[in-house]
């Protein structure tokens, strides 16, 4: 792949005029072209699916993750700018993080930071971003690593004072926590609030609450078609409550209070989810049409390049009218009532996962 000196999309937001853009009630310089950045350099790879991710995830996390790591930072009293940055970039060579490598005995392998081992996956197209990467031989680094960076040289373009990129490199490097590190690395990392907050969001964005079993639904579901060709509803269901059960532990990791009290909450929502999944199941046809057991179904329908913003617009504006208008179709009142029900019951699910995708919750 060739690196040539040619402008493309990503120089022309370096010479664009300065710009705000009002995030989580703050208005931030330059964020606008940052974010366009982001967003292009996710865009230059054409592989649909790289380990637990595809296309679409990767700007929906970092956006959840922003808006996340705004809401604890409020709470906690962090320097919010810096955190708004840092959440923006944290991800911006992700895509090069290709399927975790195995040894011979179908065991990951990991670094002596006890980080996975990733295949390299080289981008179809080029900008700044990989014009950096490129120019200065960050191959087989983490993303962790080689995004912060990049971050802090796109910072650097842009005027920004050496104290505040050398911070937001240091939360990115940190948003990773390495397995194998001696006391005074953990200090170095995580002594700044910043760093345990985005820690914090991107671990909880991946790991608890509804967007967590969003993403878990989709990455069995592509397993399940990639094994058999077909997604088994009510199997993937009924091995929910052991993904529960696992992800009990990242509760514990959690670093700040806000985030420990939240992620508690989103664990609960889940175990009470289950709670109403178990039921729904009982009758399940019913409740394929109606019920929570129905939006996973079409969850699982678009499996091939997800995204959840699209998805929750399409939940709002066509799913639930469609069954309240085959509600009023039920000919039998008490079928009726069941309907309503099952529809609430979806209903209360989007409006808490709306507020898991904002940051509230």
């Amino acid at each position: 792949m060739g690196f040539g000196h040619h402008h493309s999309a990503a120089d022309s937001h370096l010479m664009a005029s300065p710009s705000e853009i009002e995030t989580g009630g703050l208005k931030l310089r330059h964020l606008k072209e940052i974010e366009d950045l982001v967003r292009e350099t996710f865009s230059l790879w054409d592989e649909k699916r790289q380990g637990f991710s595809w296309r679409n995830y990767y700007w929906n996390h970092t956006s959840r993750v922003r808006a996340l790591c705004l809401e604890i930072g409020r709470r906690e009293g962090a320097d919010l700018e810096k955190l708004a940055y840092a959440a923006t970039l944290h991800d911006i060579t992700k895509r090069y993080d290709g399927r975790i490598l195995t040894d011979e005995n179908g065991r990951r392998i990991t670094d002596e930071k006890g980080f996975w081992i990733t295949e390299l996956v080289m981008p179809k197209r080029e900008n700044l971003v990989t014009k950096l990467y490129h120019e200065h031989n960050l191959y087989r680094t983490l993303h962790n690593i080689s995004g912060a960076f990049i971050a802090g040289e796109i910072l650097k373009r842009y005027g920004f004072p050496s104290d505040f990129i050398e911070s937001v490199k240091l939360i990115i490097e940190a948003h990773l926590k390495p397995l194998n590190a001696d006391e005074d690395e953990l200090k170095r990392l995580y002594s700044p609030l910043e760093s345990r907050i985005l820690h914090d969001a991107d671990m909880m964005d991946a790991n608890l609450g509804y967007v967590a079993f969003f993403r878990n639904i989709q990455i069995h579901t592509y397993s399940m078609i990639r094994r058999n060709g077909r997604a088994d509803l009510r199997r993937y269901v009924e091995g929910l409550p052991r993904w529960i059960d696992m992800k009990e532990g990242f509760v514990e990791r959690l670093m700040t209070p806000t985030a420990r009290h939240m992620g508690e909450e989103r664990q609960r929502r889940k175990r009470e989810l289950w709670g109403k999944l178990r039921m729904e199941l009982e009758e399940f046809e019913f409740n394929r049409r109606y019920g929570l057991l129905g939006v996973i179904e079409y969850f699982m329908s678009c499996a091939d390049d997800p995204n959840l913003v699209e998805q929750m617009s399409y939940l709002e504006g066509r799913w639930i009218p469609q069954r309240l208008n085959w509600i009023e179709g039920e000919g039998d009142t008490d079928v009726r009532s069941e309907a309503r029900r099952a529809v609430e019951r979806v209903i209360e699910f989007k409006r808490l996962l709306s507020d898991e995708i904002e940051g509230r919750a």
